[in-house]
Parts: structure tokens; sequence; C-alpha cells
């Protein structure tokens, strides 16, 4: 296959992605609209329905999305050039070294999230919901700003490795295993585990003092973090990446943000930002422009910091489930 013929099967493959995309995307909308039609239709009284309470569907809001990424994916295909595709020299021989590592700190991360999960369906089985629907484990565990302002700083921790729901986890757990891996793959593994800590309690600080009435759980405040750190690595170091490493990094940024901006109402978009700037700031100060040097090795100190992050990752989540369990608290 000439490079001609496989730029246009690529094009080929994402239009055709694109256009199931905006397809499924488009069916799902339409029937949330139908149904949602239907219900207010047949309320007496419409004053406690609204329109906009369609965003607070969860999947709506990712059909809304698909449609977007559907219309940008078309953009794309329509602008990929050959420059795309064909890797540079360095790139190719920076990509070799990837077969040699492996990511040990993005598993041991996931899988922790994945035993604290595992810990608050225990505890909600065991002791069941509070009278008002909500999990005992997560009122335990989450972001609830008036505590956190009564003394309970750890929440501002502990709220960043519990989660709502299975999507939930499932969708944090994906984006940190894939933004993980990416991390140990093109840097040091230290990295990951400095940035998702400080970027999770940057998060956590950013949604409790601009959002001080709401409560909030997940990793995605870290997971932020480290995508703006991938964003400066990609700018700084370019050439020694594989073509569309930085767009990819830029179109994840752009994606979520509009995310958070359509489910405002269930999104802490305060969390997102303050993750994201102390990742840019963290890939702003160590990630180095010379080429010359070799972005997977660092000084001593910052793999102690590495080691000294992981350590703080892994007693949060065993913190937490021994809050949620009532061990201690």
């Amino acid at each position: 296959m000439t490079a001609e013929e496989l730029l246009a099967e690529r094009k080929r493959s994402m239009r055709s992605k694109s256009m199931w995309a905006i397809g499924a995307g488009a069916v799902v909308v339409a029937g949330h609209i139908i149904l949602f039609a239907i219900v207010i239709s047949g309320l007496g009284d419409r004053s406690t329905v609204r329109w906009s309470d369609l965003l607070s569907s969860i999947f709506f809001v990712l059909a809304l999305m698909a449609i977007v990424g559907g219309v940008w994916g078309l953009r794309e295909a329509r602008r990929l050039t050959l420059d795309d595709l064909i890797p540079s020299p360095e790139a190719i021989e920076f990509s070799r070294q990837i077969e040699f590592i492996t990511p040990y700190y993005s598993y041991a991360m996931v899988g922790l999230l994945v035993a604290v999960y595992i810990t608050q369906m225990v505890v909600d089985s065991e002791l069941g919901m509070t009278p008002q629907g909500d999990s005992i484990g997560l009122l335990r565990t989450a972001l609830v700003k008036p505590l956190v302002w009564e003394g309970q700083w750890w929440r501002l921790f502990t709220a960043g490795v519990v989660h709502l729901n299975l999507m939930h986890i499932f969708f944090n757990g994906y984006a940190l295993l894939g933004f993980g891996r990416l991390i140990e793959y093109v840097s040091n593994r230290a990295h990951l585990a400095i940035v998702m800590v400080l970027a999770t309690v940057a998060g956590s600080l950013a949604s409790t003092y601009f959002m001080p009435t709401t409560t909030s759980v997940g990793a995605s405040g870290g997971i932020m973090g480290l995508i703006g750190f991938l964003a400066i690595y990609g700018f700084r170091r370019k050439r020694q990446l594989m073509p569309g490493f930085l767009r990819a990094m830029l179109t994840n940024i752009a994606f979520i943000a509009a995310f958070g901006l359509i489910a405002f109402s269930i999104i802490d978009n305060f969390a997102h930002f303050g993750g994201l700037a102390v990742g840019v700031v963290y890939g702003v100060i160590t990630v180095p422009k010379d080429l010359g040097k070799n972005p997977r090795e660092v000084p001593l100190a910052l793999t102690i910091a590495g080691y000294a992050a992981l350590a703080i990752f892994v007693a949060t989540c065993v913190f937490s489930m021994l809050l949620m369990k009532g061990t201690i608290g």
C-alpha cells in the first residue's frame, strides 16, 4: 500500500466511525426528547419539569458528545495529511523503547480504585442506603464541603478515589489506565503518581472554594492533571512523539471542557480546571525542552517524590476503605 493509499484508507475509516457516532448519538438524543415530551405532556403541573432537565441524564449528554465527536472526526478526516501519519526517525526510535516498559503504577492505581469501589458496594449492601437514597460509604468519604470547612481536610484526598456508580468508576478507571500508561511510556512513572496526587488535591480545593455547598466525588480532577501534563509534554517533545500526539491531548481537553459545559449540573468543572492547571504547571517545570535529554530519566529526588506520592495514593485508598467500613472515623 502506497502512502497515498494509506492516507485515503485512514480518511475513509475516520469518516465511517464519525458517521456511526453521529447516527447513534442522534438516535439516543431523539429517543430522550420523545420520551421527555411524553412525560411532560402527561403531567398536570409542569412547573417542576423543564427541558433543561434532559441534561441530568448522562446518556443524553454522552449522546450529544458522540454527535459533537462525530462532527469533529469528519473535520479531522478532511484535514488529515501524510505528515500526520508518517513519524520521524526520532519518534520511531523513542517508541521502540516502549516495549521494555511495564506500566506498574497505572495498573496499581486503577486496581486500588476498583478495590475502593468494591468496598463501597459491600458496605452499601450491608448497611443499606440513607433515607434519602445516598450511599453511606460515599457520605463517609466524599468531598462534603461543609465538613471540609469544619476540619475534615482528609476529604480533599479521599474524594478523589471514590466514585458514584459503576459507570463513573469505569470511565475514570479507563481514562486513568490510558493516560497513566502513556505517561509511563513516554516519561518517568514518578510523574504519574506526583501529578495524580497534586491534581486531585488541587481539584478538590478549587471545588471546595468555588462550589462550597455541593458534594463531589471521583478521580477526574487527578486525571485532568495527567492530560495537562501530557499536553505540555506533547508540545515540548513533539519531534520525539508519534504524529497527532499533541493534537490528541488538546482534543481531549476540548471535549472534556465541552462535556463540562453541557453537563454542568452533574460535572464538577472547578475540580477539572484545578487539576488541569496543576498538570500544566507541573509539566512546564519538569518536562525538558532539550531533545538531547532523555525525559524518562529524572533526578533521584524526583524518583523519591514519586514513591512518596504513590504511597500517599495507596494510603488514601486504604484510609477510604476503612472509613467506609466504619473501622475508623
